[in-house]
């Protein structure tokens, strides 16, 4: 009955590092009588993200987010696909290249030499305040900042290992919260949308949807527009500030990796970055890959088969979870030399296009996510305006939990140095 419920819920990453090494590529683990498929070679999982047809977004995000472009499939993920992704086109996210680096520049005004902070906080204060400010058009204040990200943080809870190995009917103190908190993001969207069809910035992607749930040809109703907005505010900030945090902490351990990253940003930028010098930054984006590679925000990409289906040498019964593991294949030492060492440099001859199916923090195929472009540069915007003004140091290894995100297992604090 039990199987391997305890091995997994005691030690998820490892265990699934384990199985794949002692087993194979797809194998079968036993979750308190159910079964759940986990992949971790990069030529199933291009497979896997290529048929949509034999692979089926999961329950949960549906009880995550509702019907939004995370959860949906078919002819409704193309309409809410099309409906959005101009706001997100590349061309355009330039644009935002100066706002996102006023948003980082303000927040630090405050940081001060000598001083330790929690960069998993901060990083998700700036990241909201991105979404909001950029994405949303809308201000928050710190204490409507503190308060949001709590209730989107609280979603990480229906994916808390200890409690998704249970059944959906069992009131665990993880579900609870995630559902006080999907509760609260509720509110949060309703006053939002009700905020722009007031007074719309019409620039905003707020605007785009408040449009749409006004516009009989839309298709799209009150509902389903609401929840764009609940995915957005968890997925438009949660797994950015992750992505920036892990790497701010991995520049703050590695005190060879910090002088060339500052001192690349001293050789291009002279004064305020602009987008042409975060363009230039060559090093500083190596870190962020190597981040994102180490510890991808996204750890795992869950699917449902619809059918029987082959992977190699393998076979899946229909209608069993399968979990895609990106944990694992980006630490695979048949993909990447000394796989667990934190190594920018490994991106000096390659590339994230070239390694296809084995570096896939934003997924990969049809369904990659929306906002890649826009989280990339936000990242390398909030780190070049960090590194221009401070130093960060850190002692301690960072310990990470699956949830579902790759969550810090507890604060990750750096001390600050002021560079001027």
């Amino acid at each position: 009955m039990l199987g391997n419920t305890i091995a997994f819920a005691s030690d998820p990453f490892g265990f699934v590092r384990r199985s794949v090494e002692s087993t194979g590529d797809v194998f079968r683990m036993r979750l308190l009588g159910r079964d759940v498929y986990v992949v971790g070679d990069p030529d199933h999982v291009e497979t896997v993200l290529l048929n949509r047809e034999a692979f089926a977004k999961l329950e949960d995000f549906e009880v995550a987010f509702g019907d939004t472009l995370l959860s949906v499939e078919g002819e409704q993920w193309r309409r809410q696909r099309h409906a959005m992704e101009g706001f997100f086109d590349p061309t355009r996210i330039a644009e935002f290249a100066e706002t996102m680096v006023d948003v980082a520049e303000s927040h630090v005004d405050d940081w001060s030499s000598g001083r330790e902070i929690g960069v998993d906080d901060e990083m998700r204060s700036i990241a909201l305040r991105n979404l909001f400010e950029v994405v949303l058009g809308h201000s928050l204040s710190a204490t409507e900042r503190d308060d949001l990200a709590a209730d989107a943080h609280a979603l990480n809870n229906w994916f808390k290992p200890t409690s998704w190995v249970l059944p959906y009917w069992v009131p665990t103190p993880a579900r609870r919260e995630f559902r006080r908190g999907s509760d609260r993001l509720r509110d949060w969207a309703r006053s939002l949308l009700d905020d722009a069809q007031d007074g719309p910035d019409e620039e905003s992607l707020l605007a785009t949807l408040a449009t749409l749930q006004d516009d009989p040809d839309s298709e799209f109703d009150r509902a389903e527009v609401l929840d764009q907005v609940v995915g957005m505010i968890f997925a438009g900030h949660e797994t950015t500030a992750l992505a920036m945090t892990y790497a701010l902490h991995q520049i703050a351990a590695h005190p060879d990796i910090a002088d060339r990253f500052h001192a690349e940003l001293d050789d291009v930028i002279d004064g305020r970055p602009s987008f042409a010098d975060l363009r230039e930054l060559e090093y500083a984006e190596r870190v962020i890959d190597e981040a994102l590679r180490l510890y991808p925000p996204v750890h795992a990409i869950p699917r449902e088969t619809t059918e029987r289906v082959d992977l190699g040498e393998y076979e899946i019964p229909g209608g069993e979870q399968v979990l895609l593991s990106v944990w694992s294949i980006h630490r695979d030492s048949r993909f990447y030399d000394e796989p667990l060492a934190f190594d920018p440099s490994r991106w000096e001859d390659t590339s994230p296009r070239e390694r296809g199916y084995e570096f896939v923090p934003f997924g990969a195929g049809p369904r990659i996510c929306i906002g890649r472009h826009f989280a990339r540069l936000e990242m390398k915007a909030t780190l070049a305006a960090i590194g221009r003004r401070y130093r960060l140091d850190a002692d301690d290894e960072i310990d990470v939990t699956p949830q579902m995100t790759t969550q810090p297992a507890g604060p990750v604090n750096v001390r600050v140095t002021d560079r001027n």
